[in-house]
Formats: structure tokens, sequence, C-alpha cells
């Protein structure tokens, strides 16, 4: 959820940003899957952090209700016309979140191993959302610790529209994810709490 960091990265640097269509150019395929190896070998940013909640629960609650736990969105909408399933999550499944502001997030998914790993491709050419990125990929593993708990590490690996822009969007990413998953965290377990069966 890289989404998660999104929304404060983009209320930070939203003052320097220039909306501009470079930043929005089409990101070639073979790259994107090289991207996601990246994210097992050497990622841009990366993240572990312990959630009060069962794996399954955990993996659910990540891919399918980001809006209650993002800041600033307010809805989230699935087409999985392109995907080998056409009504449930999948490869190829597009995941759009819209913000409080209109702007939207469109992500695809490129792996869904539930309750495991899942994983998805950032489309900023698709997004309305402006910041300095030509893409993002980020992996999510889960490991279930026991029956109530849940580590999840999140690597993610990026590219800015320029060198300019490279250290700040680093330092961004890196101050941003530990920060947002541990409040993600929070709001999963919490939700786990309250949703268990008695």
């Amino acid at each position: 959820m890289k989404t998660l960091i999104f929304t404060g990265f983009f209320r930070l640097f939203l003052p320097v940003m220039l909306a501009s269509t470079a930043w929005s150019q089409t990101v070639p395929e073979s790259l994107i899957i090289q991207e996601l190896e990246r994210t097992q070998t050497e990622p841009d940013s990366s993240t572990t952090v312990v959630i009060d909640a069962p794996t399954d629960y955990v993996f659910t609650f990540l891919t399918t209700r980001l809006h209650e736990y993002v800041a600033d969105a307010s809805a989230l909408q699935f087409d999985h016309s392109s995907s080998g399933i056409s009504d449930k999550l999948s490869i190829g499944t597009l995941r759009t979140t819209t913000m409080r502001n209109g702007d939207i997030l469109v992500q695809r998914f490129l792996i869904i191993d539930k309750p495991r790993e899942f994983a998805y491709y950032t489309d900023m050419q698709h997004s309305t959302i402006k910041a300095p990125l030509r893409y993002s990929v980020s992996r999510y593993e889960l490991e279930e610790l026991n029956d109530m708990q849940t580590q999840l590490s999140v690597a993610v690996t990026y590219r800015a529209t320029s060198r300019l822009f490279a250290f700040i969007v680093r330092r961004a990413f890196s101050s941003a994810l530990r920060r947002d998953f541990e409040r993600a965290a929070g709001i999963i377990g919490n939700a786990y709490r309250t949703e268990k069966p008695s």
C-alpha cells in the first residue's frame, strides 16, 4: 500500500509539483516485471509491521478495504475486465481509489497469492493525482506469526520523473512508509477486534 504513503507524500510535495503530461508516460511491461523482481532484491523503500489480526483478515482488508485505512480516500472500485476471473480479485484486476478531492489513483494487481502475498503497479498515466513519479511497484508479504498476529512486509520500487526529484522522492518514501503502515496496522487491528465473531 504504497497507496497509503501516496496521500501524505502528495500533500507534502504538492506545492512543488508541476502538472505535466511528461509525468504520465507509458511504462513498458518488461520494466514493470523487472521492478517487481527488484522489490525482492533491492527495493527503494521497505518496512515491516506486526498487525494484531489473522493473516486472511489482513490480506482481505489490505486489498479490498484500502479506503478505510488511507487518509483522504473516500471510495474504492474494482475492474476485473482485464483479469482472468471476472468477479474476483486476480492478476490484472484494476483497483481505483477515489480521493475526497475527486482525484483517482489506479493500481493493477501483478500478484495475488492469498493470504501470503500480493503486488501491484501504480499506473500514473491513468491516475489523476499529480506526483513526481513515473511509476511505482509495491509488494506485500504476509506471514502468520500465530492465530492472532500477522507480520506484514512491504517493499516498493519507483522511479522519479527527474533526477531533481529522485532524492526528494526517496526521502519522502523512507520517512512515510513506516509511519503510515504502523497507522494502518492499528486501524486493521481495531477493525478485527470490532468485527471478529464472539
